[in-house]
């Protein structure tokens, strides 16, 4: 593909302005993206929450759980306690 080259200042400027648009519009998307995995974290994590919420105690028990730790087991936060 070939390069434009301006060779007019005022082509040149507006060359410039759309690369820094097409930049800004990179940076954005990744932003975007990143917000759109969190934001789907947060509704698993809360899902989770629910499910847990909803069994038994003897369910509970059953996958070794207690009704104290679920709010560390749907963040994930039990995960920091094991070994890397």
């Amino acid at each position: 593909m070939e390069m434009y080259v301006a060779r007019h200042p005022s082509a040149a400027l507006l060359a410039g302005i759309g690369r820094l648009l097409h930049d800004a519009a990179d940076t954005l998307r990744a932003a975007a993206e990143r917000l759109d995995a969190w934001l789907a974290a947060r509704k698993r994590a809360a899902d989770d929450l629910d499910a847990l919420a909803a069994m038994s105690e003897r369910e509970l028990r059953d996958i070794g759980v207690s009704r104290a730790s679920i709010d560390a087991v749907a963040n994930l936060e039990w995960m920091r306690d094991l070994p890397h």
